[in-house]
């Protein structure tokens, strides 16, 4: 075979028109399933990307521990109330970009004779990925997100039978956006077939100060008491932080490893030949293409009839996403110690609204967000082995810090507290996080109901927490 020639001039992913035509998201909402017959089913020669193969945030859903595994509640006490704060579903891409790059990069390679064996096939599944994501429709919850939810919800029913056998109340609210508004939808319609004496909602609204607060706007989200004009200050705190010269530092750090102009060569020299991908001029852009679409597969994998051959060399993927994963801590995670709570006091008023219900509420109380609420939720929390912000001196890398994507914010990430009552009144509070039992941040540890055990008396919790739910000056 002859040798692909060397482009003298730096070659340019060209994005393809975009598509037109509707999207399937009302055929998706409650459950409902669209066969996607044009759509044929992709080859399965190599294991598809998924969960604990170096997606991140990206990773599928799928709950933490076996409840076999669980504590048994203490004798005499019964479940009234449980409380979900959930990212929603998997999904595809949020906006067409990466995967029209990387086609047309594919084509100009196909023109230049410049396929590999492995990126011949790769043209032909990431047509078949564009096709089934341009039907789906950008940003929409996917059939795995809406399983995700449903699964979310068959659990949380067969965990408290008796809650959900007396008919309790179900209140539900939404960030306003499709893909949480359909997950919202989802879990709830799961809910009531699961727990038929329930009493769900046939309609609930949005409120972007608890559950969309990263992006507050003063000229559209109107600030009308004192707990949102606080909400309104912290998140605009948090944009400055976003925008800021600090930030922009860390973030050319990360940018500077030299780990990743070797992955996005290993990436790219895995479909394409050398002499192509010399000409390429930016190959690490390219590389982070494909690996926006290797991401987005993982979610679209009903769509697709099956998983994606994983076109990215596993070391290459580990070496982006920990990249992404520190970008991630310092964006919406623990963040930096001498920036204090910026990254997280944007939880305030979500966590504040959790507190003020323990004690007295019954039923359940759903919420459905994102992962920029999910994480910041989890460092106001205070969540043991996961809340741990880091000094300028030791920047973050997995060998000093928790903090991972895939286990803090996957897809339908969630925090859950579970609340269960004595006859005599007595009220204790158990923490899932994505279903597996987490303990409350370590000064709250007097509020246990005994050492080691992940039920907390409620009134000594929230006292715990009060003095610092308003300022969260303390890990």
């Amino acid at each position: 075979m002859t040798a692909a020639p060397v482009h003298p001039e730096p070659i340019r992913a060209r994005p393809m028109a975009p598509a037109v035509g509707q999207t399937v998201r009302q055929q998706l909402r409650f459950g409902g399933w669209l066969a996607l017959s044009a759509v044929s089913a992709l080859s399965l020669a190599s294991l598809g990307a998924q969960a604990g193969q170096n997606l991140g945030s990206k990773t599928p859903y799928a709950p933490r521990q076996d409840v076999a595994r669980y504590e048994v509640a203490p004798a005499g006490y019964a479940p009234v109330a449980v409380e979900l704060v959930a990212r929603h579903g998997s999904r595809g891409l949020t906006k067409p970009g990466s995967d029209e790059a990387a086609l047309g990069l594919w084509q100009q390679a196909e023109g230049a004779e410049a396929l590999t064996p492995l990126g011949r096939r790769f043209g032909a599944d990431l047509k078949r990925f564009i096709d089934a994501q341009r039907l789906l429709g950008y940003g929409n919850l996917s059939q795995l997100g809406i399983e995700e939810h449903e699964q979310l919800a068959r659990r949380m029913v067969a965990r408290m039978p008796t809650l959900f056998a007396v008919g309790p109340e179900v209140q539900v609210l939404s960030s306003g956006v499709d893909r949480a508004v359909d997950s919202s939808r989802s879990f709830a319609a799961e809910l009531q077939r699961a727990a038929p004496r329930a009493r769900v909602p046939a309609d609930w609204g949005s409120d972007r100060f608890l559950l969309y607060f990263h992006k507050l706007d003063a000229q559209r989200d109107v600030a009308d008491s004192p707990e949102r004009r606080a909400t309104l200050q912290r998140s605009q705190d948090y944009q400055a932080w976003l925008r800021g010269p600090v930030l922009a530092e860390q973030q050319q750090r990360i940018d500077a490893d030299p780990r990743l102009p070797e992955a996005a060569h290993a990436v790219l020299t895995a479909l394409y030949t050398e002499g192509f991908v010399a000409g390429v001029a930016e190959p690490l852009a390219a590389a982070r293409d494909v690996m926006d679409v290797r991401g987005a597969a993982a979610g679209l994998r009903r769509e697709l009839g099956g998983e994606l051959p994983d076109y990215v060399p596993a070391s290459a993927a580990a070496v982006f996403i920990a990249a992404d994963d520190a970008e991630d801590f310092y964006r919406k995670g623990p963040g930096l110690l001498e920036a204090g709570p910026v990254t997280y006091a944007i939880a305030t008023q979500l966590l504040d609204d959790m507190l003020d219900r323990l004690a007295t509420a019954d039923g359940a109380v759903l919420r459905f967000a994102h992962a920029e609420i999910i994480s910041p939720l989890v460092s106001a929390l205070g969540i043991a082995g996961v809340h741990q912000p880091q000094p300028l001196s030791q920047p973050y890398d997995y060998g000093n810090n928790p903090w991972r994507s895939e286990t803090v914010i996957p897809m339908a990430a969630n925090v859950q507290w579970e609340v269960w009552q004595a006859n005599g009144g007595e009220r204790l509070v158990r923490m899932l996080f994505n279903e597996a039992e987490a303990d409350f941040k370590s000064a709250c540890d007097a509020a246990r109901l005994k050492p080691g055990s992940h039920f907390y008396r409620v009134t000594a919790l929230v006292a715990c927490y009060r003095p610092t739910a308003r300022e969260l000056d303390r890990p």
